[in-house]
C-alpha cells in the first residue's frame, strides 16, 4: 500500500506545482501536512473522511479520490496479506 500512496502523493504534487492562487497553496500543504502526520502509525486504519471536508470537493476532487478508492481496493484484492 505504501507504493501506492506514494505514487498518489507524487502525482497530487506534481498536479498542484504550477498553482498559483495562495489560498489554494496553503490550503494543499495543510491537507498534506495533517495526512502525512496522521500516517506516521497505524492510527489512521479505518478513519473515515469528514463530510464535511467531502461537500467542499469538487467534481474533479471527488472523481480522483473515487479513482484512489477503487486503486486501494484493487491492490488489497491482489495482495490480501498486505504485503508490498
Amino acid at each position: 500500500m505504501r507504493v501506492l500512496g506514494d505514487e498518489y502523493v507524487k502525482s497530487e504534487f506534481r498536479a498542484h506545482r504550477n498553482v498559483e492562487n495562495p489560498i489554494h497553496i496553503v490550503g494543499f500543504l495543510k491537507e498534506w501536512q495533517m495526512y502525512a502526520q496522521q500516517v506516521e502509525g497505524d492510527s489512521w486504519y479505518g478513519d473515515k473522511l469528514d463530510t464535511e471536508k467531502i461537500d467542499k470537493m469538487s467534481d474533479q476532487q471527488l472523481g480522483q479520490l473515487y479513482e484512489l478508492m477503487q486503486a486501494i481496493q484493487k491492490k488489497a484484492h491482489e495482495d490480501p496479506e498486505g504485503e508490498t
